[in-house]
């Protein structure tokens, strides 16, 4: 899992993780290269400052949301006081998963949350989520009835995807993407 680099001791294999995430979720462009190799530092590297040293317990209970603020904070101070709230929910979820809701700007719009309102976004994620939890559940369920579609079956056993899909960061995610293309339906149909 690309998670897990995070977690590893080689810095090196950190940042190109991180490069492959910011690729990945489209969020380069929010950290421009020269508030870190314009500086002479390597390409993320402020950014894996900030987020290697975090603890995940410091995001537990009534602390996430401050936390989450706090790391915003820094992150924006070292990347030219951009805004930056939708990156640092991505990096923060790929550093520690749950509790982590990443904010995203289709999700926010399938929600009607307001734009960069955090708090709320959060509270009306919680929410829908909450009502959708048994459907979700039902859905990521019956992922390893399909298991051999998969692009790698050898590896995504039944019991594999069973284990994966029964841990509450994975099915959070199924939610984010039913959000993010909720968000984009409802984006496209305005046009």
């Amino acid at each position: 899992m690309l998670c897990e680099a995070l977690a590893g001791s080689d810095d090196s294999e950190k940042l190109k993780f991180l490069a492959k995430a910011a690729a990945f979720y489209r969020i380069a462009r929010n950290l421009p290269r020269r508030y870190d190799e314009g500086k002479g530092l390597p390409r993320y590297g402020p950014l894996l400052e900030i987020i290697g040293a975090l603890n995940p317990a410091d995001f537990e209970g009534e602390n996430l949301l401050p936390s989450i603020k706090k790391v915003r904070k820094k992150i924006s101070g070292r990347y030219g006081h951009r805004d930056v709230l939708s990156a640092t929910t991505k990096f923060l979820w790929l550093k520690m998963q749950s509790p982590i809701i990443i904010y995203d700007s289709q999700a926010r719009k399938a929600l009607g949350a307001a734009p960069g309102k955090i708090d709320e976004y959060y509270s009306l994620w919680r929410e829908k989520f909450s009502t959708s939890e048994q459907q979700i559940r039902e859905a990521c369920d019956s992922l390893q009835e399909v298991h051999e579609y998969t692009e790698k079956p050898e590896i995504t056993t039944p019991q594999y995807i069973a284990e994966k899909a029964s841990q509450s960061w994975f099915r959070e995610r199924v939610f984010d993407v039913y959000l993010w293309h909720t968000g984009l339906a409802r984006k496209n149909t305005q046009h």
